[in-house]
């Protein structure tokens, strides 16, 4: 431990995006000659011919050039899936059929590689459930869609263990595999099936990796941007044929969930036990089926909030010597990439534009609460003499000095239907942006540069120096966070975050506990995760306080850059038993309030609220810790009840 932190201490001040500097980029392998660009499936039409309850399907296994971003972006090897004599398509056709259809496949590899084949028959057992095709062979198998539910197949180098093990050559060999259920209506303009796959090469020599995260195919801000109105209801189907998790968040408005599963079922969610979200992490080969009412118009995003799954380490541009598509001038030269203020969001993000209905008029905001919140820095703030970045808010006339911050940031206290103008003052070297996650606002402060408003009305990022002014009425009692969106990994991975609190009426904070969990430094390793983790600010946090027999409101914020958090409540032997009160800010439904053990995993941005009796004093532990990474232990001192003078 002493031998990293010297070495943190020298690197630190020197990286901004990870300790140690990123080994060179190495070129990325180039499509086999003549091999056809696959296209883009958006899964919005089912593949085959169906007749009554017998679905008809051919698909060839063949090579295929593939651009998962930009038309000047690289342009890589793969293997895809293709109709017979169609061109491939990433993802695979959409295999979409009413429970109880028979499937007749024929399946041809046309590659050079064996290739297993799997995912399709649900029911059987994952190890049996598989096919073997030789290169040049032909298989046929048929098959009963006897399970509802959202799926995926896939194909597989042979001697890869399973899906999860695939790379670059194989990645892109799936396809969505949709089972609706008998006398299911169809679906609807506002329904859309997303299948999230991953183009991923490792470089064993220098431990790096070059890869690319997509929705359907394509990344952001290459893939398709949605429309929607106003009110209408809107379906997402989410199916992760990635080999790793993904903590989901919708920007301004709840979900529910109607359906989720693993990789070999999918069940329905009863109405009773379904609450408002605004965040869901979906497994790996697992699946969600989410609703939402858009109610507000505007620009919005649906994106994974893991902050390396939405930035250039998800990103194929920048790699030396690619294969590019001549423009239609001839010219083979990638433009540059970046976005507003130096950065844009790539990788796993979904862009909804939503038109106002014909009764809308705009929110007004007036006879606010002004909130002055300053954006800074501190060097040696962090482990190893790593740079702090966080917020302060200035109270009175004078400012605070430059390099203080607080970690976390400052707790906003807001009223729910109270005004409010938080006026961002950005004082670092370079452009910043704060989203107000989880609360239900106009689009403009939403916080997303570049994109957050409508119309022509669209907030940009803050310049260092300048000052955005974010003006809403929060609607609903609850906790959220308040983050950086931009140059997230860094940002929000060295400390900036903070809580929001929105209430009816004052909190009685000695039985009212707020927990802040998330990043205390960046990564080592370029491209790694950033295992470093601050409770509260700090590595060893201040008790929490509590008195037995006296009900405590435990507020938890998870919200570290690009880990989920797990956290255990009780004492060194026993976990403690807890009363959910509510998720993502969203009072929980009267089904999902029952007293459960204190043990549970949140995804950047989740919040949960319980409730706590403790019965007897001494000593309890929060536990808050990063699988394979950092613990750290939140002390919880409960106190006997003083008893009455007199008795």
């Amino acid at each position: 431990m002493l031998n990293l932190y010297a070495l943190l201490l020298v690197l630190a001040p020197q990286m901004q995006e990870s300790v140690v500097p990123p080994t060179a980029r190495e070129p990325l392998p180039r499509p086999v000659a003549n091999a056809p660009l696959a296209r883009v499936n958006q899964n919005r039409h089912p593949a085959g011919t169906r007749v009554r309850d017998t679905l008809t399907l051919s698909l060839d296994i063949v090579e295929a050039a593939y651009q998962p971003e930009g038309a000047h972006d690289p342009v890589v090897r793969t293997l895809a899936f293709a109709e017979r004599d169609k061109a491939p398509e990433v993802p695979g056709p959409l295999l979409r059929a009413p429970v109880g259809t028979t499937v007749r496949l024929s399946v041809r590899n046309r590659s050079d590689s064996a290739i297993t084949l799997g995912g399709l028959r649900r029911s059987m057992p994952a190890e049996r459930d598989t096919l073997q095709i030789a290169p040049g062979a032909t298989r046929e198998l048929t098959f009963r869609l006897d399970r509802t539910g959202n799926y995926f197949y896939w194909g597989a180098l042979a001697g890869r263990r399973s899906n999860d093990d695939r790379e670059w050559l194989d990645g892109q060999l799936t396809g969505a595999l949709v089972v609706d259920a008998a006398g299911a209506l169809p679906d609807t303009a506002q329904e859309r099936v997303w299948l999230i796959t991953e183009w991923f090469h490792p470089f064993p020599k220098s431990g790096s990796f070059d890869a690319a995260l997509t929705f359907n195919g394509k990344a952001w801000p290459y893939n398709e941007r949605l429309t929607f109105r106003q009110g209408d209801s809107v379906h997402f189907r989410i199916i992760n044929a990635s080999a790793v998790v993904h903590p989901l968040h919708l920007h301004g408005f709840y979900f529910r969930v109607a359906r989720h599963g693993g990789a070999r079922v999918d069940t329905v969610v009863p109405p009773a036990l379904q609450p408002l979200q605004n965040m869901r992490t979906v497994p790996v080969g697992g699946s969600l089926s989410l609703a939402f009412v858009p109610t507000t118009p505007g620009n919005w995003v649906f994106h994974c909030h893991f902050a390396g799954h939405v930035g250039d380490i998800v990103s194929l541009h920048g790699s030396p010597d690619p294969y590019v598509l001549p423009a239609a001038n001839g010219e083979h030269a990638m433009p540059a990439h970046d976005g507003p203020g130096g950065h844009t969001m790539r990788g796993l993000v979904i862009g909804m534009h939503v038109t106002p209905a014909p009764s809308y008029k705009g929110v007004g905001v007036a006879n606010a609460r002004t909130i002055d919140l300053l954006i800074q820095k501190r060097p040696n703030g962090l482990v190893g003499g790593q740079t702090a970045y966080g917020f302060v808010v200035q109270r009175g006339d004078a400012a605070p000095s430059r390099d203080s911050v607080q970690l976390p940031g400052p707790t906003l206290e807001l009223r729910r239907g109270q005004p409010v103008r938080i006026v961002v003052r950005n004082n670092l070297d370079e452009p910043s942006g704060v989203h107000w996650h989880g609360l239900e606002i106009e689009s403009f402060p939403d916080g997303v540069p570049g994109f957050s408003g409508i119309g022509e009305r669209i907030m940009p990022p803050i310049p260092p120096g300048e000052t955005f002014v974010a003006e809403f009425t929060p609607p609903r009692s609850g906790t959220f966070p308040y983050h950086s969106h931009l140059h997230e990994l860094r940002q929000i991975g060295s400390g900036m975050y903070g809580a929001i609190i929105v209430s009816d009426a004052p909190r009685d904070l000695a039985r009212d506990h707020l927990v802040v969990a998330g990043g205390g430094g960046l990564p080592v390793f370029h491209k790694q995760a950033p295992t470093f983790l601050l409770v509260n600010g700090s590595v060893s946090p201040e008790p929490l306080r509590m008195t037995v027999g006296e009900t405590n409101r435990v507020r938890i914020v998870s919200i570290h850059a690009d880990e989920l958090l797990n956290f255990r409540f009780g004492t060194n032997t026993e976990v403690a038993r807890w009363h959910p009160l509510a998720r993502d800010g969203a009072d929980l439904p009267t089904a999902l309030r029952r007293v459960q053990p204190a043990v549970m995993r949140m995804g950047p941005g989740e919040t949960a609220d319980f409730t706590y009796v403790p019965t007897q004093p001494g000593r309890m532990v929060l536990e808050v810790w990063i699988e394979g990474g950092q613990r750290i232990a939140l002390p919880v001192d409960v106190r006997a009840r003083a008893v009455a003078a007199g008795r």
